[in-house]
């Protein structure tokens, strides 16, 4: 049993792997005509560098987390966790926490280093870094700090809803996809208003020009926006975004300062409409529909790995606990996920054409093209991605398949 389990492992990793290695060698070829002009020579050059040694960079931490996993798998690590945590307190629900706990706190211990070498060398080295060490620490502690209250806290309620309908397996599966349902939409009415105040500062967009561009473009589609906010992203990176945030009446537009400081105000506009449109077409809505159904799909997982002793025991533990069982749902989830990422990244990438068409009605389809190109220029975004790579992961479209569509366009 043991082996079909660390199989799945070493299979998926191998294929991200190769995943990873034919989108890399995808960069030797040709780039699109249509996004020719994005980079100069020096520009294109500084790219190039720039994937190889993030490439080279998520190979070794990728490596680094499956001997990880592997090893604690293989040498009874997740026994010594379960023994170690019965021994500290005869709460189940605490048991779970410290079990899950002692492994999440390692591999976040392991990942700090990881993370400052990416910040600190890597985006230093090509100029995007603008983090101090002194954000990069009170970003990691708040970021552990959010692990362990929110994430020991939502896992604390599915194992004290398992123990309730522990000889009602259905009722589990269904009291569960509730409970996700309705956090959901509370972290998502939060966003903005807690967790991203965490780490950023939001400031309303100040009265000016680009302010009455703003209401009249939303006057104009007939869609009312609780608040845009400019977020001060400046203070960690000089790349480009913007995201919206929340449901119904209480939906938001976060613009990156660096996005504002990069574009025009008809530039701004443009991914402003964007936004809009992914707002007017529900496409939170429809998402919304589609991660029900997942989280429909995880609780029968769970349910089903919850009544298996014998995968519990070929990993040397005494019997199914729910800790392990969120270990190897982990472990099952990743070739699943694999194959539901192709439909459901076709959607989003679907949404994303959409929302452009959408903005090009309201704003001149060229303000959305130059502005998909000053954000590719400034994100070094990749012009060239390998198709089944695109396939896989990705969830918008290739920019040179943005632009051929705007381009295509009444």
């Amino acid at each position: 049993m043991e082996w079909i389990i660390v199989g799945i492992v070493i299979l998926v990793y191998v294929f991200q792997l190769f995943l990873g290695f034919i989108n890399y060698r995808q960069s030797n070829l040709p780039i699109p005509e249509n996004v020719k002009d994005i980079y100069d020579v020096d520009a294109y050059q500084k790219w190039r560098k720039y994937q190889a040694e993030v490439f080279r960079f998520k190979l070794i931490v990728k490596t680094v987390k499956f001997f990880l996993l592997i090893a604690f798998l293989m040498f009874g690590v997740f026994a010594l966790f379960q023994e170690w945590s019965e021994q500290w307190t005869n709460s189940v629900i605490l048991q779970t926490l410290l079990f899950l706990g002692l492994y999440q706190f390692i591999v976040f211990m392991i990942s700090i280093p990881f993370n400052y070498y990416s910040q600190f060398v890597i985006e230093d080295k090509f100029g995007f870094n603008k983090t101090s060490l002194r954000t990069f620490v009170s970003d990691t502690v708040k970021a552990l700090l959010l692990i362990i209250v929110l994430g020991g806290g939502v896992l604390a309620l599915l194992n004290w809803v398992y123990l309730v309908f522990e000889t009602r397996i259905f009722g589990f599966i269904a009291v569960s996809w509730v409970v996700l349902m309705a956090l959901i939409l509370i972290f998502s009415y939060l966003n903005t208003r807690v967790f991203v105040k965490l780490f950023n500062k939001l400031t309303p967009v100040e009265d000016g020009e680009l302010k009455e561009k703003i209401e009249n473009l939303a006057k104009e589609v007939g869609y009312k926006i609780r608040g845009i906010y400019i977020m001060d992203a400046s203070k960690r990176s000089t790349k480009l975004n913007a995201f919206f945030s929340g449901f119904g009446k209480n939906k938001e537009v976060v613009l990156f300062d660096t996005l504002v400081d990069k574009l025009s105000d008809e530039e701004v506009l443009s991914v402003l409409a964007h936004e809009l449109g992914h707002a007017v077409n529900k496409d939170v809505t429809k998402l919304l529909i589609q991660q029900a159904f997942m989280f429909a799909v995880y609780g029968v997982m769970i349910a089903a790995i919850l009544q298996s002793d014998a995968l519990a025991q070929a990993f040397g533990l005494t019997n199914a606990t729910f800790g392990f069982s969120i270990i190897l749902f982990m472990i099952f989830l990743s070739p699943l996920d694999l194959i539901l990422s192709i439909p459901s990244n076709m959607i989003s990438r679907r949404f994303e054409f959409n929302a452009d068409a959408f903005s090009a009605k309201y704003v001149d389809k060229k303000h959305m093209i130059s502005a998909l190109k000053v954000l590719t220029n400034e994100n070094f975004s990749d012009l060239n991605p390998h198709p089944l790579y695109v396939l896989m992961y990705y969830t918008h479209p290739p920019i040179s398949d943005r632009i051929a569509a705007l381009k295509q366009l009444v």
